[in-house]
């Protein structure tokens, strides 16, 4: 059986805003012409196939998000750094280069003099230093001109920036540093949404660069392993163990991360339903995708073993729900139970 197209196309909308964007954002948008729907669909099925190849996922960080007040020293310090202290090249908001110590002492002044200005010392945080990144082997050129792009895009209202390329590492990266207050004096406040916005616009003009890029919720990947903090990284590499670290096998936490993962879950399963009974080839052809990329996804490792431990099953006194089994495109038995329901029974909420 097959469905019509008009339904696909709203099906993966439907699906495809859970996964890849705010939850139920397409409740709250407003009408959409033809033509702005066709665009959208469109928009979706090149992020389904993106995600479905595993492109390459940008990094976007905020690096001193979590650190206290700041002042121009911590400024001058920083500004340093992403120099090396002068020998490499920095460049500005008017495209303005800067290469020397000289000219990074130019620099610091301006900022703290110039507009708005930065004080030596303050009690709110004056800039906010990011940092983008791109997996080994990326073009170091493409992803400097993707960077200014970029910060021209998002922040080009007058605000002062500046950023240096770094060379010297695997990992080809920019590190952004803007001001907090812009030209009108409102403060930059970026927010989890910012953060998934300028990953979305940093892959966008990688895209346009000639890199392929994706920038994608590690949920909606089924990624279960964080980054470590920089701290733990320093930490482990002297050989110590955080108080906080859990084991990965831990019972409890594949429950959590099961529970987690639920929704994106079931948004795959209503896209492969959706592209499976598509009349289009290509469609049908995703859908096959669709089950390869779910199957192999880190928290299907995850997935907590009630049979391994009978105190779940004598908390949870609920009937066992049916899963729902996923199935390839052209159906078929034997398939593995991807999908459930509901998170276990016996998980406390």
């Amino acid at each position: 059986m097959s469905f019509p197209k008009t339904w696909v196309d709203q099906m993966l909308l439907n699906w495809g805003d859970r996964l890849f964007h705010d939850p139920l954002r397409h409740v709250r948008a407003p009408r959409m012409s033809r033509g702005e729907l066709q665009r959208d669909v469109r928009r979706m099925r090149e992020q389904l196939a993106r995600t479905l190849r595993r492109t390459p996922e940008v990094m976007v960080k905020i690096t001193n998000k979590a650190s206290g007040a700041q002042g121009m020293g911590a400024m001058r310090r920083h500004l340093r750094y992403i120099s090396r202290n002068g020998r490499v090249e920095l460049e500005d908001q008017d495209g303005m280069t800067m290469l020397g110590r000289e000219a990074l002492h130019d620099l610091t002044n301006a900022w703290h003099l110039g507009g708005w200005g930065i004080p030596e010392e303050s009690r709110r945080r004056e800039v906010f230093n990011v940092l983008l990144s791109m997996p080994p082997g990326t073009d170091r050129q493409a992803v400097r001109n993707a960077a200014r792009a970029f910060a021209a895009e998002e922040f080009g209202d007058g605000r002062r920036y500046a950023f240096a390329a770094h060379d010297d590492e695997a990992h080809p990266h920019v590190h952004l540093s803007v001001q907090v207050r812009g030209p009108d004096g409102k403060r930059l406040n970026p927010r989890k949404q910012d953060l998934q916005r300028w990953r979305e616009r940093f892959a966008a003009q990688l895209r346009e660069h000639g890199v392929e890029a994706n920038a994608t919720r590690r949920l909606a990947r089924g990624e279960t392993r964080r980054y470590p903090k920089q701290a733990v990284v320093h930490m482990t590499t002297r050989g110590e163990m955080p108080r906080y670290w859990r084991s990965e096998a831990d019972e409890l936490t594949r429950h959590t991360l099961w529970a987690v993962h639920a929704a994106p879950l079931e948004a795959w399963q209503g896209v492969l339903h959706a592209m499976a009974g598509s009349q289009s080839a290509d469609d049908r052809s995703l859908a096959a995708l669709v089950t390869d990329f779910v199957q192999t996804m880190p928290v299907q490792h995850e997935r907590p073993s009630v049979e391994r431990n009978g105190r779940h099953e004598q908390r949870g006194r609920r009937k066992p729900v049916q899963a729902r089994g996923l199935r390839h495109a052209g159906g078929g038995e034997g398939q593995r139970e991807l999908f459930p329901d509901e998170p276990d029974a016996g998980l406390e909420r």
